[in-house]
């Protein structure tokens, strides 16, 4: 079996690369501070590889090494809005409709799954109500909350939701990191950028092309 890798372990790493392998009891950059700033990076590398990618294959598409599918259980229904919702593991990432969720059905050991749920924007839901809409269910997202309701307001409790979805965040530190292998020293350097910048944290560096004599810098 293949080794996974977690977030501790990129912890770890950077606090080793920034005190030349033994960081001491002065190291100031906490573990919870150096975990913000990779699931700060995260988004930002993956977004540079979906770019490049697009350069090459003509269209923008999301790398499925990112993608998790999340088994969510439908039990829980607004009773003023006859809506039903789930909360979502994390609030999906910065990216246009269809990217940020790629994809989203319900499921049941009688009926099997559903076509794709019909992805709406909040603020076109009253515009939506009043067109027609194909069969199956729509969905809207509200931070890591999701709405759901069938095209002929039918029930979806105790249907299982499945949606898959870029991440950034982890369950634990320990947990492991779902990017592809060349993304993890890109979000590395970015995490040691900020904690350089953030505090003025001096580097040693070794000129070894320099042609002998004295240096006045």
């Amino acid at each position: 079996m293949a080794i996974t890798y977690s977030k501790n372990m990129l912890i770890e790493r950077v606090a080793k690369h920034l005190n030349d392998n033994f960081p001491g009891e002065d190291w100031k950059v906490t573990s919870n501070e150096t975990l913000l700033y990779i699931d700060a990076a995260i988004p930002v590398v993956m977004k540079g590889q979906m770019f490049e990618n697009a350069k090459l294959t003509g269209f923008l598409d999301v790398p499925e090494a990112y993608l998790l599918t999340y088994e969510l259980p439908i039990t829980t229904q607004n009773s003023n809005t006859k809506e039903w919702y789930v909360s979502l593991p994390q609030p999906p990432l910065a990216l246009p409709t269809g990217y940020d969720i790629t994809r989203t059905y319900i499921a049941s050991p009688e009926t099997g799954a559903s076509q794709n749920g019909l992805p709406i924007k909040a603020k076109r839901v009253t515009y939506r109500n009043y067109m027609p809409k194909p069969s199956g269910f729509s969905y809207r997202l509200e931070g890591k909350t999701m709405f759901l309701s069938m095209s002929d307001g039918g029930s979806l409790l105790n249907y299982n939701l499945y949606v898959q979805m870029p991440i950034s965040r982890t369950a634990d530190k320990d947990a492991a990191m779902y990017l592809p292998d060349d993304a993890i020293e890109m979000v590395f350097n970015k995490v040691v950028a900020t904690i350089l910048q953030r505090y003025q944290i001096p580097q040693d560096i070794v000129k070894d092309n320099l042609p002998p004599g004295n240096k006045t810098s």
